[in-house]
């Protein structure tokens, strides 16, 4: 059968199934959706007989509507699709006394066993009863609480959002400071897999996941829904953080579902202006520090809220407004030359400390010097102020403020009817508009027309514009069947607006990017801060769920169909590439530095006037860009699929299609009434998108024409390179249509995710057990799940957008010469000049293409992405175990272990990774050992001439080859830059390249990487109660991965050849989590601790709330340089970690005074308006006790093995609530965000290659003490 006819065949198969379950009086489920809550129960008499028959009514105490059960033979009843709020339940049967439970609170996304025993005697006598124990959960093992209303409102945020608060939860990594890559991680699935549902409807950020490419925007850098939810605008919300039931199948990390208020038969709502101002908040500590005024802030939040009935019982409607206009700066740390670098001269340490002085026309051969380009581009820069940043010696920080302004306008309207006591509806339509100015890019030289010089002003802008349409009908089409119908319609925009790249000076055609890291370029012009684009989404949703009790079993069965349609536009490739000629100059990947053109390594007897092997990069870099030499001159260019060219400067398009498609089944088996199994099983489909002019390409093997797989690829080149030999082929693109493949990668049919729990809820009423665990006080959970990740919209947009050579292409020259060639490779002499040789490089502008598209050697390309043809979604797999014990006080327990083992994780590898294990076959001798030979004596100062002679490079580079390589690429050894050293070895080796030389970068997205987590975690909440209500959450974890970031990410892995060289405690990783808040009505007014009517005004209606958050610090990397196992010649890779030489036990604390020594952390010397603050009391002790990298020895890097500082904030809200009259009320509301004004600091820089700022600490970690005042009207 083919393919075309199994999707077919399935599809057909899943629509009957679906019109089966519609249309037949077979069961469906009984447990909550991601919006609603069930409520279920058995009732009984006197003797625990069960009572069939009894009539089981629920009333909705805000808008009066009626739902009526009757009980089963087994005596059981339930009510699924629950909307949360107060509820009324009585239970009426023949024979006994009526029974009524007053006030059932009832939660989203939550179940509830509410069990009643009867009493006999006449129906018309009441009895009240309490419902107890109904906080356990006792139908699914999932992990999670709720927060909603008066915590959501009181409790103190700056940004008044909902979202600001779902990380006070157990398992969640705090995102405060950090960002989505940082936090927000749950139960330990990445950011970019957690699910956000409004009202029932999928408003997670298309593009990412998390939202990130428009935090700014939204004032929020935690993971969050595409559009706003404002604290006013929230019922309540519930984290699930693991172990889902079957309903749930979207992505294998949490569910965060919001419910949206709604309207009552009472008329109610809220007006509300909240303000913080620069002349109440503290100024940051970086700014105190170097003499900054505190910046202008003056922030704006407005709006109202009001919900009521249209028909009473009937319609109701419930409508909010916010505003705000924020005018704000950023702090912006940009790196500048120095005066003396700005004169020619380049200064740096010897072995002895001795700061030395050199003048660069001394070192050039051609005794030209600076290059007067370059000195009238340097001259514009201001002065830098902050010696903590840069080497303190050739570039040095400027800091400065820059407008980070932001506008938001956010508007909702829900409506909900009652057809009758069986049928409703609701639905909602959000409007949200905001746009911030972008301090991404910034210009601090006056290089954009108008702009002062010495000033750090914005030049971008993001304006985002999402909508969102939610509607729900749910019926209950007899009593024990109910089915919902959920549409949602999501649309998303948002723009990066940023000034293009442009020559910054005269004499120069293209912009000018020096020794970027090293240095910033005035206006930033790298691909990362300099790309505009724009994305446009819209997502179609439906989702039926049927539910149905018999017996003692509860079934749900249930699916979604997504629809997304893309529009997508950029003017960049991510790196090293715009629709804007760009120059770099640095001595990087094509120009060698010759060992005549510096001072000579320190090492050995020679220990002054030398240069210390971890700066010699630095020095060859600063070296080429002062000189102006070109190490590589690039721009793109865009096709139509008939390769036909754009102009000059026409952007990338795509319009894409994709869908998604999720089936589920579950049974929650009532065993008895203290146990219940829930059983479920989910099926998805994620349909890998097609561009609608059939702009996609494939990479494939020009011989044969096959799809170039990766794992393929890379066991036949590892295979090849153990033997001592090359396998290579000549790689080419062709368009989809052309390829013999329908998508880019192919379906995974095998999505299939069981679901297991148990639940057990004893009834011990005596004895030992009695107190331990209580009569139905307890309930111990279990659980299993399967869950698929989500493929967000980069990888089904945006990486094949980006690698689709021949519809784009980076016309590149590398390593440019005085000759107008560009033959990968150039030195101090030949190289060509900006400034010197001419204003503009000559580049190879290609004749007409055609398919296959063929870039050509050496380097006809930058980078070349691309999608492997069997990639599938991660799966994880998901465990617990947890206990929850009711205990007197209105208190709550929750302890627990949690674990995820996730496999098949996505990542990007290098599918032309260094062979570092080639062996040469006369020898015998490896690539990595000769290396290790080589790099060791240079880093030890012996000269590159002196180097002893390794098998390996004599016999593959020819007689001498080893000294010539030592000589050409001393910086390469000395610091582990392989691809930079293999480019060499390609151009120069007589046999031929060993790797391709197409491009420099092959880039490709596969599945096959992991990651495990383990977690403990204890809860303790506290139900209102006396005024108080609380909630403490403490998780022990470890998350150890290869390397594992958000599917946005374009960090490729160390190595193709071995996964695990990466495996080490994930970025977020935290070992100590501790969050609690608390909101308190203090005991003072009427009816509490109260005095006469006038004084009660005064001391009444006081409350208090704050926000504690703790944790221990993130992962350290001393780096050394992510070319070390040969990833990425772009330094795409992770920065390999340096390896300790003994255990380091090093602390993670504030060190103050530390002046550092032996040039090791000295840019914090106070002598030398450093800050003073070291994260080491002896920065030189630990800089020496790592060392490089030996990769013929070592099998992993020494990612994180020290640990950042650690973090605890408080915020607090002090509140004031006054009754006008009976139905309105004014709050007054205090809120102090780092109320105590508690200065942290950013984990420092920690480096081999750059050992000056080693440790310094020079900036404040989130921010400093912010007050806002609130007032509110309330009826």
């Amino acid at each position: 059968m083919s393919r075309q006819e199994h999707w077919r065949g399935l599809v057909c198969g899943v629509v009957l199934l679906l019109v089966m379950m519609l249309t037949a009086v077979a069961p469906s489920s009984a447990t909550q959706t991601a919006a609603t809550a069930t409520i279920s129960g058995m009732v009984t008499d006197p003797t625990g007989a069960v009572v069939p028959g009894a009539s089981v009514e629920l009333l909705d105490t805000t808008t009066n509507q009626v739902r009526k059960q009757t009980t089963n033979e087994a005596g059981q009843y339930l009510f699924t699709s629950v909307l949360p709020g107060i509820y009324k339940i009585t239970v009426t049967a023949q024979g006994f006394r009526q029974a009524v439970i007053p006030s059932l609170k009832v939660d989203v996304a939550k179940s509830y066993q509410v069990n009643v025993t009867l009493e006999v005697g006449e129906i018309a006598e009441v009895v009240e009863v309490t419902a107890a124990g109904v906080e356990l959960q006792t139908l699914d093992s999932t992990v999670g609480t709720v927060i909603g209303g008066e915590q959501l409102l009181r409790l103190p945020t700056l940004t008044r959002s909902a979202g600001a608060l779902l990380t006070l939860q157990p398992l969640v990594q705090p995102s405060r400071g950090v960002g989505v890559l940082g936090g927000g991680q749950m139960a330990g699935a990445r950011s970019d897999q957690n699910t956000f549902l409004i009202d029932g409807v999928d408003a997670t950020d298309v593009t990412a996941g998390t939202g990130s490419y428009y935090s700014e925007a939204i004032d929020w850098v935690g993971p969050t829904p595409a559009i706003p939810v404002p604290a006013e605008s929230i019922e309540e919300f519930r984290v699930a953080s693991t172990n889902p039931n079957a309903t749930f199948s979207r992505s294998s990390g949490g569910q965060v579902s919001f419910v949206t208020k709604r309207g009552t038969n009472a008329f109610h709502g809220s007006l509300y202006w909240y303000h913080q101002n620069d002349n109440l908040n503290a100024n940051r500590w970086e700014f105190n520090r170097l003499g900054i005024r505190r910046p202008e802030l003056k922030d704006h939040r407005f709006g109202f809220t009001t919900g009521g009935p249209i028909r009473k019982d009937k319609t109701f409607f419930f409508t909010h407004y916010e505003g705000r206009r924020f005018p704000k700066t950023n702090s912006i740390l940009r790196l500048v030359p120095t005066a003396t670098l700005k004169q020619g001269i380049l200064r740096f340490p010897d072995a002895e400390g001795n700061i030395v002085s050199y003048n660069i026309r001394d070192f050039d051969p051609r005794g030209i010097g600076m290059s007067p380009v370059i000195r009238e581009f340097w001259s514009r820069f201001p002065e830098g102020n902050d010696p903590s940043a840069g080497d303190g010696l050739n570039t040095i920080g400027f800091r400065a403020p820059a407008d980070a302004s932001l506008n938001m306008d956010f508007a909702l309207l829900r409506l909900d009817h009652h057809f009758n006591s069986n049928w409703r509806f609701d639905g909602t339509y959000r409007y949200s508009s905001h746009s911030v100015r972008d301090t991404t890019q910034v210009d601090i030289a006056g290089f954009v027309r108008g702009n002062p010089r010495g000033q750090a002003i914005t030049v971008a802008s993001v304006p985002v514009e999402p909508r969102l349409v939610t509607a729900r009908l749910t019926g209950q089409i007899r009593p024990t069947l109910i089915n919902e119908f959920i549409f949602g319609y999501q649309r998303n925009w948002y723009a990066l607006k940023r000034v293009r790249a442009f020559p910054q000076v005269p004499g120069t055609t293209g912009a000018l990017m020096i020794a970027l890291d090293i240095l910033d370029q005035g206006v930033d012009v790298d691909t990362q801060r300099a790309r505009s684009r724009y994305w446009r989404d819209h997502l179609f949703q439906f989702t039926d769920n049927l539910s149905w009790v018999t017996g003692k079993h509860s079934f749900q069965f249930g699916g979604t169909w997504r629809l997304l349609n893309t529009v997508h536009e950029r003017d960049d490739k991510v790196i090293g590439s715009l629709t804007s000629l760009v120059y770099e100059l640095n001595a990087r990947t094509a120009v060698g530095i010759p060992a005549s053109s510096r001072p000579p390594t320190c090492g050995g007897s020679v220990t002054r006037n030398c240069l210390r092997s971890g700066d010699v990069g630095r020095w060859n870099d600063l070296l080429a860009g002062a000189l102006g030499i070109v190490d590589k001159a690039g721009v793109m260019v865009t096709r139509d699929i008939n390769l036909n060219q754009f102009p000059l400067g026409t952007p990338l398009l795509a319009t894409v299609t994709t869908h998604a498609l999720e089936f589920y089944a579950n049974d929650a088996w009532r065993i008895r009434p203290t146990l219940t199994l829930s059983l479920g099983v989910t099926y998805s489909l994620q349909i890998p998108p097609v561009e609608k002019d059939g702009l996609q390409t494939m990479m494939i093997d020009v011989a044969t024409g096959k799809a170039i797989i990766g794992r393929e690829y890379i066991e036949r080149r590892r295979a090849a390179a153990q033997r001592g030999e090359v396998w290579d082929v000549t790689l080419g693109w062709v368009p989809i249509g052309r390829s013999g493949h329908k998508y880019i990668y192919d379906i995974d049919w095998n999505n299939i995710g069981p679901r297991f729990a148990v639940a057990w809820n004893p009834s011990f009423k005596e004895g030992l057990l009695g107190k331990l665990f209580g009569d139905r006080k307890t309930a111990i959970r279990g659980g299993y799940s399967l869950t698929y990740d989500r493929i967000n919209g980069v990888p089904l947009v945006m990486i094949n957008m980006l690698g689709g050579v021949g519809l784009s292409q980076t016309i590149t020259c590398i390593g440019p010469r005085t000759d107008g060639t560009c033959p990968g490779t150039s030195d101090i002499t030949t190289a060509f000049r900006i400034g010197v040789d001419g204003a503009t490089v000559p580049l190879p502008f290609p004749t007409r293409l055609a398919w296959p598209v063929i870039p050509s050697p050496p380097f006809g390309e930058t980078m070349v992405s691309a999608v492997d043809p069997k990639l599938v979604p991660g799966k994880s797999h998901g465990i617990d175990l947890t206990l929850q014990r009711e205990l007197p006080g209105q208190f709550l327990m929750e302890v627990g272990y949690v674990g995820r083992l996730a496999r098949d994780l996505q990542n990007y590898i290098n599918i032309n990774s260094v062979p570092y294990f080639m062996k040469d076959p006369a020898s015998g001798q490896t690539f990595a050992q000769a290396f290790d030979a080589i790099a060791q004596q240079l880093r030890a100062g012996v000269k590159p001439s002196d180097v002893t002679p390794q098998p390996w490079f004599e016999n593959q580079m020819g007689p001498g080859g080893t000294v010539r390589a030592a000589t050409a690429r001393t910086v390469a050894f000395q610091q582990g830059r392989l691809n930079e050293l293999f480019t060499w070895i390609n151009l120069n080796r007589p046999g031929g390249p060993i790797t391709n030389i197409q491009a420099l970068m092959h880039r490709q997205r596969m599945s096959g990487t992991l990651s495990n987590y383990h977690a403990g975690f204890i809860s303790l909440t506290k139900r209102l109660s006396h005024g108080l209500t609380f909630a403490l959450n403490y998780t022990l974890s470890q998350s150890l991965d290869q390397f594992g970031l958000n599917q946005e990410q374009s960090s490729v892995l160390s190595s193709a050849f071995d996964f695990n060289i990466d495996y080490g405690p994930s970025s977020w990783d935290r070992r100590h989590v501790l969050n609690a808040y608390w909101y308190y009505d203090l005991p003072f007014g009427r009816g509490r601790f109260s005095s006469g009517t006038a004084l009660n005004k005064l001391i009444g209606g006081w409350y208090t709330s704050g926000i504690f958050t703790a944790s221990s610090g993130l992962p350290l990397t001393v780096g050394q340089h992510p070319q070390v196992w040969g990833a990425s010649p772009n330094n795409l890779s992770i920065t390999a970690g340096a390896i300790p030489i003994r255990k380091p036990n090093f602390g993670n604390s504030v060190h103050r005074g530390v002046k550092g020594s032996g040039g090791v952390g000295t840019t914090g010397d106070p002598a030398r308006r450093g800050s003073g603050l070291n994260l080491f009391a002896d920065p030189e002790a630990v800089f020496k006790n790592f060392r490089h990298i030996l990769i013929s020895q070592d099998t992993r890097h020494g990612r994180g093995v020290l640990r950042g500082l650690p973090r605890w904030n408080v915020d607090l809200s002090i509140g004031k609530k006054t009754a006008l009259t009976e139905s309105v009320r004014t709050v007054f509301v205090l809120d102090l965000i780092n109320a105590f004004n508690h200065v942290e600091f950013n984990d420092p820089s920690l480096s081999l290659l750059n050992p000056a700022t080693f440790g310094v600490l020079s900036s404040q970690f989130a921010g400093p003490r912010a007050i806002q005042f609130g007032l509110r009207i309330e009826f």
